[in-house]
């Protein structure tokens, strides 16, 4: 009686580990070979986000400005 018992359970984690387990075992293998160095011709399904640079800082706060900016998002102060 013991054994069967023993044995169902041993299925039913094999069969989750491979009803969960595989497909995202897949989609992270997927996204690697996407995203690898290796293949320049393909585009980064990530793109890195592109750093802005403060111009100036805010006189009323000390706060970062970008170029452009008419007021500060800080302390509301005109530029």
């Amino acid at each position: 009686m013991m054994f069967g018992s023993t044995f169902m359970l041993g299925f039913g984690l094999l069969a989750m580990v491979l009803v969960i387990g595989l497909p995202i075992a897949l989609i992270v293998l997927l996204v690697w070979a996407l995203t690898r160095n290796g293949n320049p011709s393909m585009p980064a399904i990530f793109p890195v986000a592109q750093r802005t640079v403060a111009a100036h800082f805010c006189s009323n706060c000390g706060t970062a400005l970008q170029t452009g900016w008419s007021n500060c998002p800080q302390c509301g102060a005109k530029v």
